[in-house]
């Protein structure tokens, strides 16, 4: 029963354009502490968890991905590639049947390339507890984060029964240390009731009184045979392709194995999974964490590099009578903010960006009006 480590590496980041593009999307991009991308600096911090790690990518993007881990693991790391992009549905559902294949037993943990972390301990033990009750209820886990605010943009996770915690098993093969070991079993877990996805304010304040609802990170785990299993009963056209796309790449089809993964739906595996299964456990967790979904969460995760006015900015910006601004200038260019409140002011080089960091999900209607526009060098 040996622990392997998903790392989820898709996506584009449009929401944190001009500097995320489709060249360089976000988990390329070096936006955590020091000069590490945040891909480097997610397979760094599951190293210590001891599992195989299988990064899953777009065909396209798995040169690139290698080259940002050259010194920083790569070696230790198996590509799974997608033809292309179709969700974490497809994705996890590939990697699954792919890991199986060879370990029809294994303990699966997913994690996503591109979120920021700001306890690591912390983090592992959560990842670890989700893949220990995975192997005690031989079914599915996740990690559900204690609400800090009432988030509108984010899911949760409802939670049900408590789970006794003497059932926790630690996975056989991780090769965690015992702290780790013993902070992992620690942690509470329940049965999950239920997702709600983005609600309103006034919700999501309830959700913080009520103390029954957890932030959903997208981190999950599970038992290969539960998780192949609850697929097959979900969606078994999909089941069926996916085995069909590893059959083919096992001999030497990869024009087949592209024909078949290309025409799939792209799909969340939460709704083709999680949302629908009974066998899952949410393990609450602890510790500061942000998905970098837009340039508001960014400077939120960089607040302790903030000056006595709230602004946090890169790259040699000049900053007066400026009260919570982020700035950032990638283009080689001296940028200058006065009198402004909130705004986040990125340069690139080719692109500007000036936006409320209040309104920062509408960047995305950028990126849409350049697409409209045909502005793929923008893109």
């Amino acid at each position: 029963m040996a622990f392997h480590i998903v790392v989820l590496a898709g996506g584009s980041g449009t929401r944190l354009w001009p500097l995320s593009r489709a060249a360089v999307p976000k988990h390329l991009l070096p936006l955590g502490p020091g000069d590490a991308t945040l891909l480097r600096a997610t397979v760094e911090r599951v190293v210590p968890l001891g599992g195989s790690i299988h990064l899953v990518t777009a065909t396209g993007q798995a040169a690139a991905c290698l080259d940002a881990l050259d010194g920083g693991g790569s070696s230790a790391v198996t590509v799974i590639a997608e033809p292309i992009a179709r969700g974490t549905g497809p994705a996890l559902g590939l990697a699954v049947h792919q890991i199986a294949r060879t370990d029809p037993d294994a303990v699966i943990a997913s994690v996503h390339a591109d979120h920021w972390v700001g306890d690591e301990e912390a983090y592992r033990a959560a990842v670890l507890a989700s893949a220990g009750w995975a192997v005690a209820t031989d079914g599915l886990a996740t990690v559900g984060l204690t609400p800090s605010a009432p988030a509108t943009g984010l899911g949760y996770i409802a939670l049900g029964e408590d789970q006794p915690p003497e059932r926790w098993t630690q996975p056989s093969a991780t090769g965690a240390d015992p702290v780790l070991v013993a902070a992992a079993a620690a942690l509470h877990a329940a049965r999950a009731q239920g997702f709600v996805e983005k609600p309103d304010r006034e919700r999501a304040e309830e959700f913080i009184r009520d103390g029954r609802h957890l932030w959903n990170l997208g981190l999950f785990a599970w038992t290969a045979g539960a998780f192949l299993a609850e697929l097959a009963a979900a969606d078994p056209g999909l089941d069926l392709v996916l085995r069909r796309v590893v059959e083919a790449r096992a001999s030497g089809d990869e024009s087949l194995a592209t024909r078949l993964y290309t025409g799939l739906v792209p799909l969340a595996v939460e709704p083709l999974l999680f949302e629908r299964t009974s066998r899952l456990t949410v393990v609450r967790a602890h510790f500061e964490w942000s998905d970098l979904g837009t340039w508001a969460d960014l400077a939120a995760s960089r607040h302790s590099a903030a000056d006595v006015d709230g602004n946090v900015s890169s790259g040699g910006a000049v900053l007066v009578g400026t009260r919570g601004c982020y700035v950032e200038s990638r283009g080689g260019r001296m940028v200058a903010v006065v009198g402004a409140e909130g705004l986040a002011v990125i340069d690139t080089g080719d692109a500007v960006l000036v936006l409320p960091l209040e309104d920062a999900q509408r960047v995305r209607m950028v990126v849409d009006q350049l697409r409209d526009e045909g502005r793929d060098d923008l893109m």
